[in-house]
């Protein structure tokens, strides 16, 4: 079997449908670390359930935590669904001011802020997205502000909805701000934005 072509239909960019036996060989890889993980872990979160949970955890820690806990959390969180599960880790990977457990963990929960917060209301989360945006010292202030862009859906409000690089005193981050502001009740800073 080929993993690659699997995850390809998992994705919906390729036709057809993920068989049982497909499913399985993919179960399979990540029990054994062996072959291609990557689009295992797409498979498995795509097409598995809650079940598969534990499979998938293992890659959040451990030596290869670096290279695949991004994709481990992704799967476990947008693609199976189990926020629920996994909200206090996202909540303390947002809220810290560093990495913790796996290289870039922290903007992977914020990449994942807008499944934390469907249909759940987190104020101070919220309002930490914006303070991470608007300080220009924090290497994630670009993803907190392309996830808070999408949270408030502001893509059509927008002159640049997805910059590769921001203006922290631009129209856009001022927009984004206040409606962060009214949305999560926080204030900010007036010196942030002159």
């Amino acid at each position: 079997m080929d993993i690659k072509e699997i995850r390809n239909r998992a994705q919906g960019v390729a036709p057809g449908e993920v068989t049982a036996s497909e499913l399985e060989y993919a179960r399979n890889i990540l029990i054994s670390s062996q072959g291609n993980i990557s689009s295992a872990l797409y498979v498995v979160g795509l097409c598995g359930d809650a079940s598969d949970a534990t499979l998938i955890e293992r890659y959040l820690s451990g030596p290869t935590r670096d290279i695949y806990g991004e994709l481990a959390l992704k799967a476990l969180c947008r693609y199976l669904g189990l926020v629920k599960r996994y909200r206090e880790l996202l909540r303390l990977l947002i809220m810290s001011d560093d990495d913790i457990g796996w290289e870039n963990s922290r903007m992977s929960a914020i990449n994942l802020a807008d499944v934390y917060l469907e249909k759940f209301q987190d104020n101070e989360l919220g309002c930490r997205l914006s303070r991470i945006m608007l300080n220009e010292a924090d290497r994630d202030r670009l993803a907190a502000r392309n996830i808070l862009v999408h949270i408030l859906e502001l893509k059509s409000e927008l002159a640049e909805p997805f910059p590769v690089v921001f203006d922290i005193n631009s129209d856009d981050s001022k927009t984004i701000a206040a409606a962060a502001e009214r949305r999560f009740h926080c204030s900010t800073p007036a010196a942030l934005l002159h």
